[in-house]
């Protein structure tokens, strides 16, 4: 395609490598000129000379490439041009341009920055303005007229404005000859790639570049202008004059990042400045491929055997295919027996991977999980896969899974410590539930039941999240939206996916976390319960194996030491009431009795005459009938007798106790307000105003005694 004065929608279309509608957009948005079309078909042709510069700029540099390759010997010029000696005002890319070689239709050896992009642009439109004028008046003449009208400002504003912007630095020194005949050459030669400037980038790196890199590229992060001060020390003591600190920030400033930062960066924080692979998991099914992986929880709760603080830790099974989350196990410590534990779930209730994917922890490099003969892993197929070693991003799916459950699962709990928390405030929440857990007060802190309800809430609530890993789909409410892990796993077993999961009675045989107990009398302690199974009285002052589900603590699995099972032991197995029912209930009914007589005797030396009437009532649970006031009512064959006029008996003054702590005085004195003295009361005023009341202001506040 040559350069014309005026173009058809279809012409621009195959130049701009754009559709109809956006040229005729573009017309409308830039104020386009248009000419009917003569001949067969009309239409409109779209006048060049009406377009904005850059539009013409831009059309100009597409026809050039259309133009790169055509080796054409000389080409007729369609318009005529402007005599010598009168203002050139023909728009860029009204003529027909002369056919490049073929060098010119490689593509620039890399990328330009939009100064360098500026300066190119208006290079090329003063060689095509070259073009105009060779046939005419020759090389010579035409680049002595275009240098001569610029210096007497002759020049149209249009190639003004590109001279100037074609000089770059040097427009101070003017349009010369010898200039216009260079960019000439390099553009015949090279095409549009050999008009870019050749001072943009330094061709070689000076001779002090490495000294001053191996000084800067250090792992302890020297800044600037340290490594400036060790390398001009150097280079004085050798006699040398050393560069200024601006030429030092000079050479960074035209370094990559990825060569700034190497040797300062370490090679885990190195890769993510350099470009990487992304894995695609279209192809994957459910249950292809797992991978795991854990970390300490931001949050502490309370441990289940002694009570006392501490951070657990948590172990996630993601499958791949769908992010679903297939297993979690909680431990009270690292251990390898978290991760047989989190596979163990997988596998029961999500079914058994064909492959495992994880690092080269301890956890996932052991022999419960990788032996040749008895490793989980063999006994049910599963292939191990493992990440490459320093190399994390390979894992960075686990790696969000983990942030989004356990992270914002700590955030959701009063107890959390993490990095997100400001350093102060978590200080404070500790001396808080410190302060609390030495008065006895437990409820600050989550115990081990709500932290395991609290992390699997939040598995649930992450399942069943869209997801913008997985592929986007149209809901019942007629919204674009991406699947959620749950619903993707749904998606393939509509698509007939049936997972393959373990047998039934195979879950104790697995890898269930197991610990030592000793057993008395068919009894063992775990955790805070005691289990019982009557198979257990042989093995009496005995160590067993106790192997539990984290998430079933109605029972456990015993074994002997040497690997052989034992029974299943439940949760107060053998436990029956103290006494029976009967005789507890007969022993209230006496009591009860026993306390109206006492009463009556009392009454009738009062009121002769008077009963007693019990209330009916049908709780007869511990103390009812102890705390029950007895009523009074006249008997029918008896006088009635007024009691109205009866004073009611006070309310007893409560017994000051002897306070171990200000603290305990505080929350006595503040429950018992009619107990307060004069003395109380001023010792009240001191105590808010100290530094311990202000430390537990907080705690106060939740009691409602603050």
């Amino acid at each position: 395609m040559v350069a014309r004065e005026a173009y058809t929608t279809q012409n621009l279309t195959d130049v701009f490598s754009i559709s109809r509608q956006a040229v005729e957009k573009r017309a409308k948005r830039e104020g386009w000129q248009s000419v009917p079309r003569k001949g067969r078909g009309g239409g409109k042709l779209w006048v060049v000379s009406s377009m904005p510069a850059e539009t013409r700029d831009l059309l100009a540099s597409l026809l050039l490439r259309k133009c790169e390759g055509k080796a054409q010997e000389s080409e007729q010029v369609t318009k005529i041009c402007a005599p010598i000696g009168s203002k050139i005002s023909a728009p860029i890319g009204s003529c027909a341009s002369p056919a490049l070689p073929a060098a010119a239709a490689q593509p620039a050896p890399r990328a330009l920055s939009d100064r360098e992009r500026v300066i190119m642009t208006a290079r090329l439109a003063l060689c095509r303005e070259l073009d105009r004028l060779l046939p005419l008046v020759g090389k010579k003449a035409a680049i002595e007229h275009i240098v001569t009208a610029f210096r007497l400002g002759e020049l149209s504003p249009l190639l003004a404005q590109k001279v100037r912007a074609a000089l770059g630095k040097n427009r101070g020194e003017g349009l010369g000859v010898r200039t216009l005949y260079r960019w000439y050459a390099d553009y015949l030669a090279g095409g549009e790639a050999g008009l870019v400037p050749r001072f943009s980038r330094p061709t070689h790196a000076p001779a002090w570049a490495d000294e001053f890199l191996s000084h800067y590229q250090k792992p302890q992060h020297p800044t600037v202008v340290l490594a400036h001060a060790d390398l001009s020390r150097a280079m004085r003591e050798r006699g040398e004059t050393p560069p200024s600190i601006h030429a030092c920030r000079r050479l960074l400033a035209k370094m990559s990042q990825p060569e700034r930062e190497a040797g300062r960066a370490t090679q885990n924080a190195l890769l993510k400045l350099r470009p990487y692979q992304r894995r695609d998991t279209k192809e994957l099914w459910p249950t292809d491929a797992y991978t795991a992986d854990g970390t300490t929880f931001d949050a502490e709760v309370l441990h289940p055997d002694h009570g006392q603080p501490f951070k657990p830790e948590v172990t996630l099974v993601l499958d791949i295919a769908t992010r679903r989350c297939v297993g979690i196990s909680v431990a009270l410590s690292e251990s390898a027996l978290t991760v047989l534990d989190a596979l163990r779930m997988a596998c029961c209730y999500g079914g058994i991977p064909a492959m495992f994917y994880t690092d080269n922890g301890p956890g996932y490099v052991n022999a419960q999980l990788r032996d040749d003969r008895t490793g989980m892993l063999v006994r049910l197929g599963i292939t191990p896969t493992n990440a490459i070693p320093g190399q994390p991003q390979g894992k960075g799916l686990m790696e969000r899974a983990v942030k989004t459950i356990c992270v914002r699962a700590a955030q959701g709990l009063p107890s959390y410590t993490g990095a997100l928390m400001d350093a102060d405030a978590a200080h404070r929440n500790f001396k808080l539930s410190r302060a609390a857990l030495k008065k006895g007060k437990r409820a600050v802190l989550p115990d081990w039941e709500t932290f395991k309800r609290h992390i699997l809430a939040r598995v649930e609530e992450y399942n069943a999240t869209p997801h913008r890993g997985l592929p986007r789909y149209r809901d019942e409410q007629g919204r674009l939206r991406h699947y959620s892990p749950e619903e993707y796993w749904q998606s393939f077993i509509s698509r007939g996916f049936s997972p393959m999961r373990v047998e039934p009675g195979m879950e104790a045989e697995l890898f269930m976390p197991g610990v030592r107990r000793v057993t008395r009398n068919g009894w063992l302690q775990f955790y805070s319960g005691r289990y019982y199974a009557p198979e257990l009285a042989e093995f009496h002052g005995e160590a067993v194996e106790v192997r539990y589900d984290i998430w079933d603590a109605g029972r456990v699995w015993c074994w002997t030491a040497d690997g052989r099972p034992i029974c299943e032991a439940t949760l107060e197995g053998n436990t029956r009431p103290y006494f029976e029912q009967s005789r507890v209930e007969a022993a209230r009914e006496k009591r009860a009795r026993a306390q109206v007589k006492r009463l009556d005797a009392k009454l009738q030396r009062v009121a002769p005459g008077a009963t007693i009437v019990l209330p009916e009532s049908k709780d007869t649970g511990p103390g009812m009938a102890d705390s029950t006031a007895p009523a009074l009512a006249p008997a029918a064959a008896v006088k009635n007798i007024d009691i109205t006029d009866v004073t009611p008996t006070p309310e007893p003054v409560p017994v000051r106790p002897l306070f171990s702590s200000t603290h305990e005085r505080y929350r006595w004195l503040m429950h018992h307000p009619d107990a307060r003295t004069d003395a109380d009361s001023a010792w009240l005023r001191d105590y808010r105003r100290g530094e311990e009341y202000a430390d537990l202001k907080d705690l106060y506040a939740a009691e409602g005694i603050a």
